[in-house]
């Protein structure tokens, strides 16, 4: 197997590089695919990343391939995190991020599809939407997974896990819709093993009470209003005042806009989106994929719950027990969702 990084000289790719060696995902005989730019300073950063590597990483190392060009893109596995970020681009709005982004997307997703037409492609880059969305116009949509709904659901069950006093794991709860104000954790997956249920029960109610309370994405939009104006300190000191669902949402911003980015929580969710891909395992996972009325008759790019194996998606889950009220945020962000995609390509 070869895996093919678009975007190894940023911090997350350059992170997401070291992982995978670090990991011991590639055997020796094996190629890690650096994909930079055709401009000197990416160019230097990857010639610097891979001697760097072999430092460290000499006796476990694969062989490692430096590439500038799309067309020499031959990855078996592509993860893109190539392009603008909220952070670079020093604002809040996606639609500022798809006018930076989507000729990109476009332009790898031509190339990877002429090269690698089986490759599974791992979307970062943001909107991921968008990047899920051009990506399935040249590959078959089973095989192009966005990573936003999978990052959001690792928050959402740390952040219930931090309420509740207890160990990640332990929580099982989803995060569908878009990636962004447009999330919709899925209250009704939640349940937190190990726990009295009656009293998970009784405190996830106190949670979703209080989330009514409020327009939820009015008021992440307003919040958005105001990071853009700098006042992010206010956030950071309040932070455990929001709920767990606001704090999924809150949290990376903060993360962006305060220096720090997002390279941590990224990477861990990218190395175990890879390791199931690279396993003979089927796991359900939220993950924006593109859909044909395979779940609540959606039509378009959300984030959904699905079934990841070796050959990318397997199938779609339909959450029975889904709650009415979720499958119509679900159904209100999708319709958004498509007025965007519309926009932006």
């Amino acid at each position: 197997m070869n895996i093919s990084v678009i975007g190894a000289s940023g911090n997350i790719g350059r992170e997401i590089a070291i992982s995978i060696i670090r990991e011991r995902i590639l055997e020796k005989n094996e190629t890690l695919q650096l994909v930079g730019r055709k401009d000197p300073r990416s160019e230097k950063a990857l010639l610097g990343l891979r001697i760097d590597i072999a430092d460290s990483y000499s006796e476990i190392m694969p062989e490692i391939e430096l590439v500038n060009s799309p067309e020499d893109i031959r990855g078996d596995i592509v993860i893109v995190v190539g392009g603008a970020s909220l952070s670079k681009s020093g604002s809040t709005n996606r639609d500022d991020l798809a006018k930076l982004n989507g000729k990109i997307f476009h332009s790898y997703a031509e190339h990877v599809a002429k090269n690698r037409k089986d490759a599974i492609v791992i979307i970062i880059t943001n909107p991921v939407e968008l990047g899920v969305h051009v990506f399935s116009k040249y590959l078959p949509r089973h095989q192009v997974i966005g990573m936003g709904a999978y990052l959001d659901t690792l928050r959402f069950q740390n952040q219930i896990a931090h309420d509740f006093k207890a160990k990640r794991n332990s929580v099982h709860g989803l995060v569908l819709g878009e990636h962004g104000t447009g999330l919709v954790p899925i209250w009704s997956s939640v349940k937190i093993y190990g726990l009295d249920e009656a009293y998970s029960s009784k405190k996830i109610e106190e949670f979703i009470k209080k989330r009514h309370k409020h327009n939820r994405k009015a008021h992440l939009e307003r919040i958005c209003e105001l990071i853009d104006q700098g006042q992010i300190e206010k956030f950071y000191d309040s932070y455990y005042k929001f709920g767990p669902d606001s704090r999924v949402f809150l949290g990376p911003l903060i993360s962006n806009f305060t220096g720090a980015k997002t390279i941590a929580g990224a990477t861990g969710a990218t190395m175990r989106l890879v390791r199931t891909i690279n396993s003979s395992n089927i796991d359900l996972a939220a993950c924006q994929v593109k859909l044909e009325g395979e779940f609540l008759g959606i039509h378009g790019v959300i984030g959904a719950p699905v079934f990841i194996c070796n050959n990318g998606v397997f199938k779609v889950d339909q959450l029975d027990n889904i709650w009415d009220s979720e499958k119509q945020e679900l159904l209100e962000v999708s319709e958004k969702v498509n007025e965007k995609i519309a926009r932006w390509d």
